[in-house]
């Protein structure tokens, strides 16, 4: 059975924000191939963690998302279990899309220099 984000928290100096919509996991690369003598070998490559989530726009004062560095983003999931990110940075924001019928969401791209998963 599929297990299915069900609460998106990102915590910046105390203040939570929680106006999200959904979230994108990026993947994570651990290493590289390269090309050897008579052979293809690997190279580890650092681990970066980056994760997109949609902003529901607010009606009134927004939060400043160009501000965010070395806060904590928090994935519950449906069973009780959570995925961390620290040491998150926002690396961009993108366009605002509005559909007519429901809210307003931005894309927010993170940056986190750990992912813990419980």
């Amino acid at each position: 059975m599929s297990k299915y984000a069900s609460k998106i928290t990102l915590t910046v100096n105390g203040q939570t924000i929680e106006d999200f919509k959904s979230v994108k996991i990026h993947e994570v690369e651990y290493a590289k191939p390269v090309n050897l003598m008579n052979k293809t070998g690997f190279v580890k490559v650092p681990q970066r963690h980056q994760v997109t989530v949609n902003y529901i726009v607010p009606n009134e004062a927004e939060f400043d998302f160009s501000k965010v560095e070395d806060s904590t983003l928090t994935i519950g999931k449906e069973d009780g279990g959570t995925i961390s990110y620290t040491g998150v940075t926002t690396l961009k924001v993108g366009e605002t899309e509005f559909d007519g019928d429901k809210e307003a969401v931005r894309p927010i791209t993170f940056m986190a220099t750990y992912r813990k998963e419980e």
